[in-house]
């Protein structure tokens, strides 16, 4: 498990940047402890690293949650490719 700082420095990105995309909806800690800090586990990890994926093609945020929320079985090419 990551904190925030600790992931944002994983894929070198802003602290900043991780709160945005919680605060969008698309990424989400597993837990918080009791001090405040957002625990961040190896599913959060993967899908960090798809949502960057996505914003090196240019695809929006705003279209990244549908994207991730898809119940299809297309692969990340495959929905790159239909974008």
């Amino acid at each position: 498990m990551l904190t925030v700082s600790q992931i944002a420095k994983k894929f070198t990105i802003s602290r900043a940047t991780v709160l945005y995309y919680e605060r969008m909806g698309l990424l989400q800690p597993c837990t918080r402890s009791e001090n405040g800090y957002r625990w961040y586990s190896n599913n959060a990890v993967k899908r960090l690293e798809t949502i960057i994926a996505y914003r090196s093609f240019g695809v929006p945020v705003a279209q990244i949650h549908t994207l991730l929320s898809r119940g299809d079985n297309k692969t990340q090419e495959e929905i790159l490719q239909d974008q």
